[in-house]
């Protein structure tokens, strides 16, 4: 059979495609007094992962839109960086991308139940631009929807290949790996015609099987000449013979590391067999029949139009210094095919430092040259839209049954650095703190208490000011622990941190503990002061303040600009968060409060646990 053959032609050493399948799990409570939300349903997780995703929470769907169409209208061989930082979303940016330009889900053939896959294949339809809909949603050109029907994408993670020596290796085993998937999947397709459909297109079908053998073929030769160029031997002398190439490259991998990337000619003939291998799974692709056929290259499209393989390659900030490098060299020095799109999603930051250690000695400058030369073009990630961010973050509290979900995500987003992965997380443990605490429960309790509160807000007033000063010291916890291990440890101080906060230095005594002494007293305010001097008028006055400048304590002016700018960003995000921080404080908690409800710091030994 055609895709037993199919099978039997993938190299020795390749490791089994690994599916990945998605869910949402929660942990049911054992108390009784807390049982799982009733609202909740498939499309409301009740905790979200840190994976990839196919939906649109955080509205950054068009910018993956445009990394789709811009890889249709590039004129290959070109490179585009799709960066942002740690948690922005770039993953999920470029899978929309890969869905839309016709990327199929990775599967995984398992023993005696279905085959598992990566999302669920009808998202993955529906953000196909062959889906009539998403035309519609798109709006591009017919041209760009003709090229598409000449698109092969591939996706390739470099980081789960860490101990290859040379990454090339990895990344034509899944362009082949790939092919074959797309092989199989026409032939399953063309099992379940008619017998009259399949007659009338036997002739064709034989020719297109035959091309598709080819393109496995040459790939398997391609990563021999890969082998064979990382090794030091002639391209062509090695070509075809799989296990004396494997047995060369072990023997000599480790004799000379750092020039293991050849004389001139060896690498031109592997940018000739590479390009042959290219062209041949193209013509494979696009000669075979197939359900939903698309358009084929027009005689009026413009050249550039082109079939072509587009590689989305993610995750190469996370790699060794070595790996990065060996990567991006090898891309450039022999991947660079006419009919080649790369598209890869990377912190730029993060590996402009991986360059200045790799090459130690080489200035900044030089480095961000060499990256800009790799590089044709760079799209950053958008922030997320605020609105949408809140609207996802007040679904997630709904699921919880959090009351006045909405204004509680106006905070969150407010305290928050606009990064996804950020937001996530924080919300996740506050929802699991939430349930953890019972805090449903106490809080209707606490609300209605005469003895907690003077009756100058209503039961549901006093409940919505509860669960935003629980907000609060969640925020506390996770964004300024030292704060958090002193309120911890000495709760009756939260009474010298208003004082802080709201600009006083007199404390009542009564209000503090018996045998706190001035000493104490002035230690935790330095303390306190410490942690929110960025957003505090300085204790000493102006003229102290020019002192440090001047020492450069704050405008750190030894430091590149590069890393200033860098800190300093990081200084006014902190800034944004810790002044809505201070003026939740002062909203929410009085000067007259001195006492910490211990519910805010630990399980209620005596309640519900």
């Amino acid at each position: 059979m055609f895709a037993a053959e199919i099978e039997k032609t993938t190299l020795p050493g390749n490791p089994p495609r690994r599916g990945v399948m998605f869910g949402i799990y929660a942990m049911p409570s054992k108390s009784p007094s807390n049982p799982p939300p009733d609202n909740h349903h498939e499309e409301t997780p009740i905790y979200r992962n840190d994976l990839w995703t196919l939906d649109d929470d955080f509205a950054l769907g068009r910018a993956g839109d445009q990394v789709a169409r811009m890889a249709l209208e590039v004129e290959p061989p070109f490179t585009l960086g799709v960066t942002g930082k740690w948690g922005a979303g770039k993953t999920s940016v470029m899978r929309r991308a890969f869905a839309t330009l016709g990327g199929q889900p990775i599967r995984q053939e398992r023993a005696l139940t279905e085959p598992g896959e990566e999302g669920r294949s009808e998202e993955w339809e529906n953000l196909a631009c062959a889906n009539e809909q998403r035309k519609s949603q798109l709006g591009w050109p017919d041209k760009y929807f003709d090229a598409a029907g000449g698109v092969f994408c591939v996706w390739f993670s470099p980081w789960q290949h860490q101990n290859e020596e040379n990454p090339l290796i990895p990344l034509l085993r899944e362009i082949q790996a790939q092919f074959q998937a797309q092989l199989k999947d026409r032939f399953d397709w063309w099992q379940k015609l008619p017998e009259k459909s399949k007659n009338s297109r036997e002739k064709a079908w034989g020719q297109c099987r035959s091309a598709g053998f080819a393109g496995i073929k040459l790939l398997e030769h391609a990563i021999d000449a890969t082998l064979s160029l990382a090794a030091g031997r002639s391209v062509f002398a090695m070509r075809g013979a799989s296990d004396a190439v494997r047995q060369g490259w072990q023997e000599g991998k480790n004799k000379d590391k750092d020039n293991r990337l050849l004389e001139p000619g060896d690498g031109q003939r592997f940018h000739l067999l590479f390009e042959d291998a290219i062209n041949q799974v193209l013509d494979a692709l696009l000669g075979f029949p197939r359900e939903n056929p698309g358009n084929k290259k027009k005689k009026d499209s413009p050249e550039d139009a082109l079939p072509r393989l587009i590689l989305f390659i993610d995750d190469l900030d996370r790699c060794e210094e070595s790996t990065i490098v060996r990567l991006l060299e090898g891309i450039k020095l022999y991947l660079a095919s006419r009919r080649c799109v790369f598209v890869l999603g990377i912190d730029d930051g993060a590996v402009l430092d991986t360059l200045t250690r790799y090459w130690q000695g080489r200035s900044q400058d030089s480095n961000r040259e060499y990256l800009e030369k790799l590089f044709q073009a760079v799209l950053a990630v958008p922030l997320p839209s605020t609105a949408r961010v809140r609207e996802a973050i007040a679904e997630q509290l709904r699921s919880h049954q959090i009351p006045d979900a909405e204004r509680l995500a106006k905070d969150i987003e407010q305290l928050l650095e606009p990064n996804p992965r950020k937001i996530k997380n924080f919300v996740n443990g506050f929802c699991a703190t939430w349930r953890l605490h019972d805090i449903k429960a106490w809080l209707q309790e606490k609300a209605g208490s005469k003895v907690s509160h003077s009756g100058a807000f209503s039961p549901e007033e006093e409940g919505e000011r509860a669960v935003r000063r629980f907000l609060i010291f969640h925020y506390l916890r996770l964004y300024h622990r030292p704060i958090w291990r002193l309120l911890e440890r000495q709760p009756w101080s939260l009474v010298i941190l208003r004082a802080v906060i709201g600009g006083g230095s007199d404390i009542e005594s009564s209000l503090l503990p018996e045998g706190i002494d001035s000493d104490q007293q002035r230690l935790l305010g330095e303390f306190y002061f410490r942690a929110f001097s960025h957003v505090l008028a300085h204790p000493a006055g102006e003229n102290n303040l020019d002192e440090e400048r001047e020492k450069g304590k704050i405008w750190h002016g030894s430091e590149s600009l590069d890393e200033a700018v860098k800190q300093f960003q990081d200084r006014q995000d902190r800034k944004r968060s810790d002044e809505y921080l201070c003026r939740l404080f002062l909203e929410l908690i009085s000067e007259e409060e001195h006492e910490l409800d211990k519910r805010y710091l630990c399980l209620d030994v005596d309640g519900a646990s």
